[in-house]
């Protein structure tokens, strides 16, 4: 509730670094299962899924970071999770060291396929992991080996990260239309270059009509989610194109097919979110006193009254903003600093205008001279975008899930366990 995300935090790494490498695995998994192709691979990426995982869990539980998100500082619980990824993961990976060559992929495709693409894909993704898990025990390893202090903060994960990043945004489109075995590129690319050029052009249209300058790296980093989007909607398009009828074609899309578009969709409505919130959100510290109105870009922002409330476990000091932009009120908002009874603690409340495409954030800060207030003020545009890509992900897991050749799988493979067990009861 406070108008962003806690980003490249260590404590946020380890939870992300596990969801890249379980990404990874998703990817991979398709093509063992379709192709049975990097089946070594695939099991490698398990086992560090769930290593990262554990060692994550490791981190914030034990006090080893240094993060507000840290959940303990317990050396003892440090060192029994320390053993217990000891024990899982080396012996995960000593059984994949002896066993790995027993394990035959098929090797049947060309240069220009699927397998490739999600091969590209999965180095990618790896690298980016690499890329987090190296920013965020950095400054743990200096501190184990020498005596000096060092920190890696978003300067370098949001250099690092993008460069890898980048790639897999711009081939995401292509690489969900390309065929199995072999494809012949020069046809695929035509029908992709133009919506790539069209992505580009409609974002800096929108920036040069809605914003108030225009950033030449949010307009990339958005039209590369916009170009991701709107090849969702030609992949709907090429599928359905050869079916009778529109609804015809929509109707054979498998569940997995849906799950894929629409944590594809999910994937670019965040990196709109996110980089539109990063490079034009707005973060102000004012001074204000009651019945004065202050101006802040578009907004005006005016302190109507002041008062003292008794909660039910604390006492609350109240301010009422009335926020009002190009001449029309747009939001009252109530802002309190809190004082619980119990700990005498002092918390700040902040007063939170959501929308669709923007939030509006006032916080209180302390009292000054002459009865005014510090405050700030938050404007935060498409931050929720943020969230809403995430559960759009999570739902395509979910469809994904719910394909019924999974299930039928599972259903042939305990009917031919029994099977099995009659014969061997016979």
């Amino acid at each position: 509730g406070w108008g962003g995300w806690w980003f490249w935090d260590p404590s946020e790494n380890a939870s992300f670094m596990p969801w890249l490498a379980g990404t990874a695995l998703i990817h991979s998994l398709a093509a063992t299962e379709k192709r049975s192709a990097y089946k070594a691979w695939t099991v490698l990426l398990a086992i560090m899924t769930f290593a990262l995982t554990l060692l994550g869990t490791f981190l914030i539980r034990s006090g080893t970071l240094t993060s507000v998100h840290a959940f303990a500082s317990d050396p003892v619980r440090g060192q029994f999770i320390l053993a217990l990824l000891a024990i899982t993961i080396g012996g995960s990976l000593i059984l994949y060291a002896v066993q790995a060559s027993k394990v035959n992929s098929q090797n049947n495709y060309g240069l220009f396929s699927k397998e490739i693409a999600l091969l590209f894909n999965n180095v990618l993704l790896a690298v980016c992991t690499f890329v987090v898990l190296i920013g965020t025990l950095h400054p743990l390893i200096i501190d184990a080996f020498t005596d000096n202090k060092s920190s890696v903060g978003p300067p370098y994960f949001n250099l690092m990260f993008s460069i890898f990043f980048v790639p897999i945004l711009l081939l995401m489109p292509i690489g969900q239309q390309i065929n199995w075995k072999q494809q012949e590129m020069l046809p695929l690319l035509k029908k992709y270059w133009l919506l790539l050029l069209l992505s580009f052009a409609v974002m800096f249209a929108l920036t040069w009509l809605f914003a108030d300058s225009i950033k030449p790296m949010a307009v990339f980093g958005a039209a590369l989610g916009l170009w991701v989007m709107a090849g969702c909607f030609r992949y709907i398009q090429l599928q359905t194109s050869k079916a009778k009828s529109f609804t015809i074609g929509l109707s054979k899309i498998s569940r997995s097919y849906w799950g894929m578009i629409t944590a594809h969709i999910g994937v670019a409505v965040t990196v709109i979110g996110a980089v539109l919130t990063s490079y034009y959100s707005i973060e102000k510290d004012l001074r204000i006193a009651e019945t004065e109105t202050v101006q802040v870009q578009d907004f005006s922002i005016y302190f109507k009254r002041f008062e003292n409330l008794q909660g039910p476990n604390y006492i609350a000091s109240q301010a009422h903003f009335v926020v009002n932009e190009g001449g029309n009120m747009i939001a009252q908002l109530r802002p309190e600093k809190r004082k619980y009874n119990a700990s005498q603690m002092v918390m700040t409340e902040a007063a939170i205008d959501p929308g669709f495409v923007r939030d509006l954030y006032i916080a209180m800060g302390e009292p000054l001279d002459d009865g005014a207030w510090a405050i700030r003020l938050y404007y935060k545009p498409f931050v929720r975008w943020i969230w809403l890509g995430a559960i759009l992900m999570a739902l395509g897991g979910l469809l994904a899930v719910s394909d019924k050749r999974y299930r039928e799988k599972l259903r042939n493979k305990i009917s031919h366990k029994k099977k099995l067990k009659q014969q061997e009861l016979v």
